[in-house]
């Protein structure tokens, strides 16, 4: 059976002269085709926002609340309703993500990985933070009692984590770049800081190192949010992960998923290399290793 990919041509959203390039999810879409099937999200109810968000920011999202402009430098991101629907939608592409990997052991999602946004305001590229609207949403339908969050973008998940604060049942991992942004780090169950020119040896060696304490949590369900933006181009890091060790570091994750019979979902985060196309090429290839297909990517 072919894999289902979810995603939204309305991802790719106009924001101007912006780091953030919307178009690599609708490259990686491309670099997918025939490969499996594609499944749409649609826009999520307000109710489903709730799980995740406070009232007013949900409403100031969706827009019916005016957003301000200093809310607005603070996500880092200019609004507008396509602007507003992309992010909305990617949230909801978590959810049906999740709901997939329940089913078919994988969810594997052409977008998403919004972790730098908090229950009531946006951060860093991100209005809602779809990580945690996909858990909550499968704990708010009994589909799952735990689940746990391994989150390998050079930047740490601080959103996620402070979502999460107090809730035992999800247990949230990052492995990122220190002194980098977030400038003050939210800390969750188990934060793993890496210097600067940190290559594939280390990197791994650490994650290996790590990862069994995430499923030593027993969750029943994975998000795995697996940006790029550790290569060693990236723009916006300072890690130095080859191809190789970024393909060694996705299977180290989908094996550990194998091995303790967890479902994964993944979801894309980050990635800045100043060739658009390379970055979706690497997304491509993380979501081809968890649908147990061949990565290669002409």
């Amino acid at each position: 059976m072919k894999p289902a990919f979810i995603h939204s041509p309305r991802y790719a959203v106009p924001i101007g002269d912006h780091v953030f390039p919307t178009r690599k999810f609708a490259l990686a879409a491309e670099f997918l085709k025939g490969r499996g099937t594609f499944a749409e999200p649609e826009l999520p109810s307000r109710e489903d926002l709730l799980l995740a968000h406070a009232p007013e920011w949900a409403d100031k999202v969706i827009g019916t609340i005016p957003m301000t402009l200093e809310e607005q430098t603070r996500a880092e991101l200019p609004f507008s309703e396509e602007v507003s629907a992309a992010h909305r939608l990617a949230y909801a592409g978590t959810i049906l993500a999740c709901r997939r990997a329940l089913e078919d052991g994988a969810g594997l999602h052409v977008g998403g990985g919004s972790h730098h946004a908090f229950a009531d305001h946006g951060e860093g590229f991100c209005l809602l933070n779809d990580i945690a609207g996909g858990i909550l949403k499968m704990i708010a339908e009994k589909r799952i009692r735990r689940a746990a969050v391994v989150d390998l973008d050079v930047h740490q998940g601080n959103g996620t984590a402070g979502i999460f604060r107090g809730r035992p049942e999800v247990f949230t991992f990052s492995m990122h770049q220190e002194g980098i942004y977030p400038e003050i780090p939210t800390p969750g169950s188990l934060d793993v800081e890496l210097p600067a020119g940190c290559r594939d040896r280390e990197y791994l060696k650490l994650l290996e190192e790590h990862l069994p304490r995430v499923f030593a949590a027993k969750p029943d369900l994975v998000v795995y949010q697996a940006g790029v933006d550790s290569a060693e181009d990236d723009l916006l890091g300072g890690l130095k992960l080859t191809s190789a060790g970024l393909e060694r570091r996705d299977r180290l994750v989908q094996d550990a998923c194998r091995n303790s019979n967890v479902p994964a979902v993944v979801t894309l985060g980050g990635g800045y290399a100043e060739d658009v196309r390379e970055t979706a090429r690497r997304h491509a290839r993380t979501l081809l290793i968890f649908a147990g297909l061949e990565a290669r990517i002409s």
